[in-house]
């Protein structure tokens, strides 16, 4: 696997390798060199104690996501009256120095080098967060646990992270690629990064907006404007923020003209396949009447529906999802139609609106069944509140938006066979129900109240996430691959 590297190097029959023997030497000369200075007052001061109080900072607004309560000070938590401190030991700072020093030594290029080092940062970054979070929450609640968590759990789950990540940048390490990251890799990874990057840009923007006058005028004008539509089909006055209507009277406060669905679509734009100046021009044009036409719909139909408060309003609590997934489902049909280029958009987009109402179907009565038995069977056998579960924690309908999103994309997934559907269908259905059933016996067991938007965004974007993932993996072909197979048949019928 590193004969491009060492194809220089000749060894002895029976001998030892010559460049594994070198590699060896100048990792263990490096693992002493970082281990000293991994316990070097300087370097714990300057940079492992001032990791250690941002690894207590991100726990503690994780907890916070997740509906935990506790208190915080400096690198120490408190939950259920124990106290948590993330010790300079506890950072991780010496797996990763360990890390580093088995990629520093590895025969590669610096370019593949630095690329391990950023994946193995991340890596273990990521890791000793979830270690951390893992150990607070279960601990706290499971006396006696923190030795196994923090010892044999948290322990192996650092040494499995970063042994595989190691391994994965190994591999890439002498096949003659300019980057370790393969191309599907590396497209995803732009991608995510450039996403990321329109949603903080998005996000600034969205908040100044709200709070400048413009932005208050666009609220007055959204109210006036939902007014001047529901009194098409009822009789509707309006005094300042106050709608009345012939069923309901409703004020609707500037705070909730506002919602995080823009900033996750506006995002997006960051991913269109356009130069930045047609991008940003883009994002520009449709900033202002894409928030004027959500709000303006969005307000019309919450006062609508209206009638049990506004925790059991479906479309106050679900209009934004629906404007996703209905986003994102017209990104399947471009994404087959205009990149994969398997089918038609027309095609594409008749297919998806024929199975869109039987996918919803077998969904409701997924959902029914969790409703009115299987909640309540959870409920009993690990404790907890139902009152977790009402549409306002939006957690009781996850299995309705799951199934239904996921039945339409893989039925209407072009190149698939009846018979691979069907199974991908059964798959999902158990897979989706199986994870419910989880996610719901952990909420009960460790007593969590995840924020309403964790629940929002895995509702939309996990099918999504687990199809695409899965379908131009499985089964595709591209056209040029297609028509270099299809060459030989037609050649041979023309004869």
């Amino acid at each position: 696997m590193y004969k491009a590297n060492m194809h220089n190097v000749t060894t002895k029959k029976g001998g030892f390798d010559s460049a594994a023997l070198g590699w060896l030497v100048r990792f263990w000369g490096l693992a002493a060199l970082f281990y000293w200075l991994d316990h070097t007052s300087w370097f714990k001061a300057l940079v492992v104690a001032p990791y250690a109080r941002l690894s207590a900072f991100v726990t503690a607004h994780l907890l916070t996501l997740l509906g935990v309560e506790y208190q915080s000070q400096g690198s120490s938590l408190m939950l259920a009256g124990k106290v948590f401190v993330v010790a300079d030991s506890c950072t991780g700072s010496f797996v990763f120095l360990l890390l580093a020093a088995v990629i520093i030594a590895f025969p590669a290029s610096w370019k593949e080098k630095l690329t391990g080092l950023v994946a193995g940062l991340f890596t273990v970054v990521f890791l000793n967060l979830f270690r951390t979070l893992m150990i607070v929450i279960l601990a706290s609640r499971f006396t006696g646990s923190f030795w196994g968590l923090h010892i044999i759990v948290g322990q192996a789950l650092m040494i499995a992270g970063t042994l595989g990540v190691f391994i994965w940048w190994a591999q890439g390490v002498g096949k003659g690629r300019s980057t370790v990251l393969s191309l599907s890799s590396r497209r995803l990874f732009e991608g995510v990064a450039l996403y990321i990057v329109g949603f903080l840009f998005s996000y600034g923007l969205y908040t100044l907006f709200l709070h400048c006058p413009v932005g208050t005028w666009f609220k007055d004008l959204v109210i006036r404007h939902a007014a001047a539509l529901l009194g098409l089909f009822t009789e509707t006055k309006q005094y300042g923020q106050v709608i009345t209507t012939t069923r309901i009277s409703i004020r609707v406060i500037h705070d909730c003209i506002s919602s995080p669905v823009l900033v996750l679509f506006l995002a997006s734009f960051f991913l269109l396949p356009l130069s930045w100046p047609r991008r940003l021009l883009l994002y520009g044009v449709c900033f202002f009447p894409l928030y004027y036409l959500y709000h303006v719909f969005r307000t019309v139909v919450a006062i609508w529906f209206m009638a049990g408060g506004k925790d059991a309003n479906f479309a106050y609590n679900f209009f934004g999802q629906v404007a996703l997934i209905k986003a994102l489902l017209l990104f399947s049909v471009y994404y087959w139609a205009g990149l994969r280029k398997v089918t038609s958009i027309g095609r594409q987009l008749l297919s998806l609106l024929i199975y869109i109402i039987p996918a919803l179907i077998p969904a409701l009565l997924v959902g029914w069944f969790w409703q009115h038995f299987g909640l309540s069977f959870l409920v009993s056998i690990a404790g907890g509140s139902k009152e977790l579960y009402d549409p306002g924690r939006i957690v009781s309908l996850m299995p309705v938006f799951h199934l239904s999103v996921w039945l339409v994309l893989v039925m209407t997934t072009p190149f698939w066979s009846w018979r691979k559907r069907l199974g991908w269908v059964l798959f999902g259905y158990l897979g989706i129900n199986l994870f419910f059933l989880v996610l719901v016996f952990v909420l009960l067991v460790l007593g969590l109240a995840p924020h309403p938007w964790l629940i929002k965004f895995l509702n939309v974007a996990l099918p999504f996430a687990c199809y695409f993932m899965i379908a131009p993996r499985v089964g595709y072909s591209s056209p040029d691959s297609c028509q270099e197979q299809c060459v030989p048949d037609l050649e041979s019928a023309g004869d």
